[in-house]
């Protein structure tokens, strides 16, 4: 197989599986897998700031600035000052918010453990190896 073909399998099998999974993510827990993704780099991230979700997710500052304008609007995330930049804030969950990733990991670890079953604990930590090395 060469690079464009296994580009455009990669693209497909990300495709298909990001909306498997956010599917069952809305019917369940009523969040999508976007804000289940940035609920938990919030949760992960002492002092989280728009800035470091843009930056794990590869995006604007601009376009999660709104997505994370949603998730305070929903209860789910509070701002709160910098204590050191007074140009940014630090954002929190909310105990909602908290609440919402819980329910979220749960539901995620089960779709993809059932949707990733066909490949073994290596097969896995050697996959995950290899897109690593693709990021820049």
């Amino acid at each position: 197989m060469d690079a464009t073909a296994a580009f455009r399998l990669l693209v497909r099998v990300e495709t298909e599986l990001w909306n498997a999974v956010d599917g069952v993510l809305l019917d369940e827990v009523g969040l999508s897998l976007g804000r289940v993704e940035s609920l938990s780099v919030i949760s992960s991230t002492p002092g989280c700031r728009v800035q470091d979700l843009a930056t794990a997710f590869s995006v604007t500052v601009g376009g999660v600035s709104k997505s994370v304008d949603r998730l305070e609007e929903a209860g789910l995330v509070e701002r709160q000052p910098h204590p050191v930049d007074r140009r940014s804030s630090v954002l929190t969950l909310t105990p909602a918010g908290e609440e919402a990733l819980a329910r979220g990991r749960s539901v995620l670890e089960r779709e993809l453990a059932a949707r990733m079953g066909a490949l073994g604990a290596g097969e896995v930590e050697q996959l995950a190896g290899l897109l690593a090395r693709l990021r820049p």
